[in-house]
């Protein structure tokens, strides 16, 4: 589905990621998967996702339709930025010098353990794929930034999933 304002015309959550979607189930067709992966790369082990406000929105929009934009998980979601620090930047000022780790708020351990659906998921999740198959515990695994330059503006701020969701939560 698609959104006119104005001139312009937006884009479905699903359709801004459909080239992701379609690379991930060829992947998956030949037997390059994350389903049988325990998902490290979503722990503080590995994750550093940062997403665009648009990513945001896209998925406070599907956590509203799901039910799932509650209380609970604005406490969950400050919990994890309270645990992680991730409401500290570790820049100097003009920029960030390190991306901080933290365990996506959305994973639940053991194979395939994230709780949104690959329509709404942040572009980054949805490019990140193992290399090879048969992985369990990540470590072979790589993101096609090729997919992701035609999705992410250079100039779009980013910051941790749950900071960014935080963010909308009175708007």
């Amino acid at each position: 589905m698609e959104k006119q304002t104005g001139q312009e015309v937006t884009l479905s959550p699903a359709a801004r990621r459909a080239g992701l979607l379609t690379a991930m189930r060829e992947q998956a067709d030949q037997g390059t998967h994350c389903g049988s992966c325990c998902g490290v790369c979503c722990t503080f082990l590995a994750n550093s996702m940062q997403i665009t406000p648009l990513e945001a929105e896209d998925l406070r929009d599907w956590l509203i339709q799901e039910g799932r934009w509650t209380p609970e998980l604005f406490d969950q979601l400050v919990a994890n930025v309270t645990r992680f620090r991730l409401d500290r930047d570790l820049g100097d000022g003009r920029r960030s010098l390190l991306r901080r780790t933290y365990t996506c708020p959305f994973h639940q351990p053991g194979p395939k353990g994230c709780t949104i659906a690959p329509t709404h998921k942040p572009y980054g999740c949805l490019a990140f794929n193992p290399r090879r198959p048969g992985l369990t515990e990540g470590g072979d695994c790589d993101s096609n930034t090729g997919l992701l330059e035609n999705l992410q503006a250079p100039s779009s701020p980013k910051a941790p999933i749950p900071v960014a969701l935080l963010r909308l939560v009175d708007g």
